[in-house]
């Protein structure tokens, strides 16, 4: 079963610089960039946490988890949300 990772700019409150957090998921019928944006928005509900940037959503590709990680900092800075497959 194949494993994607899921890393989001989140703020915890006004002011405050935005960091990465990320989580996986295993299931591809909700991996399109509606369906990860929707999963993003109940997540960082549940933890108080609200999204940078404007809501982007991009694929990155795939590989291994650090090459996930280190595509995700070439992310441009407007970019919220960026996935892509890290386990076949």
């Amino acid at each position: 079963m194949n494993k994607y990772l899921i890393s989001y700019r989140k703020v915890e409150g006004a002011g405050q610089k935005p960091e990465w957090a990320s989580f996986t998921s295993q299931s591809e019928a909700s991996l399109e960039a509606k369906a990860i944006r929707e999963r993003v928005d109940r997540r960082m509900s549940v933890l108080g946490e609200q999204l940078w940037g404007t809501g982007e959503v991009v694929w990155v590709g795939g590989g291994r988890i650090d090459d996930v990680l280190y595509k995700r900092e070439e992310a441009a800075p407007e970019t919220s949300i960026v996935y892509g497959l890290v386990e076949e």
